[in-house]
């Protein structure tokens, strides 16, 4: 199995469970997410209330304690955060590009122009439509890490993330 690794704090952040897409030029990967429902489990092993604790019929309602959530955020435990208008979020990326081009060029000097042709982009494709997007950091809410962005394709009940890929560390497990 491979983690994909904040480059800068080591939050987790995707796995190869999920789909991974090269867009952007290969600056990006995009990964579909899909909608899950956590909570109350209740499971019937066809004893009806032979060990106590339910109901006549054996049944509980525990509907009210399921909750629906967005299996990659719940999985890698992101946290939301915003952006109070484009300009924040292009003063924020253009800093943390820079961060990524140094490790690029100090560790693997092949993939800086890569890197910031397809960066550039697919900030300037977030940026074109800023209101249509959610952002996201990894569990540590580092302010200095990685971006994660989501967005809803036409008619999708779930939306899709974007990472960049040269943020991202890959570990083997």
């Amino acid at each position: 199995m491979k983690v994909y690794q904040d480059l800068f704090t080591g939050d987790e952040l995707l796995s190869d469970s999920y789909q991974l897409n090269e867009v952007f030029d290969g600056a990006g990967y995009e990964v579909e997410s899909s909608m899950i429902t956590k909570g109350a489990v209740n499971i019937d092993i066809g004893c009806g209330n032979e060990f106590g604790g339910g109901d006549e019929d054996g049944g509980v309602d525990d509907s009210s304690a399921e909750e629906k959530v967005i299996d990659i955020v719940d999985a890698f435990r992101y946290q939301q955060t915003g952006f109070s208008n484009k300009k924040e979020y292009l003063t924020y990326i253009k800093g943390f590009m820079q961060k990524v081009k140094k490790h690029l060029e100090d560790n693997n000097p092949d993939r800086v122009d890569v890197f910031m042709k397809g960066a550039s982009a697919m900030v300037k494709h977030v940026a074109s439509n800023f209101d249509d997007f959610n952002f996201y950091m990894g569990e540590s809410n580092d302010p200095e890490a990685n971006l994660v962005l989501a967005y809803y394709k036409e008619g999708a009940l779930a939306p899709t993330f974007l990472y960049f890929v040269d943020a991202l560390k890959e570990v083997k497990f």
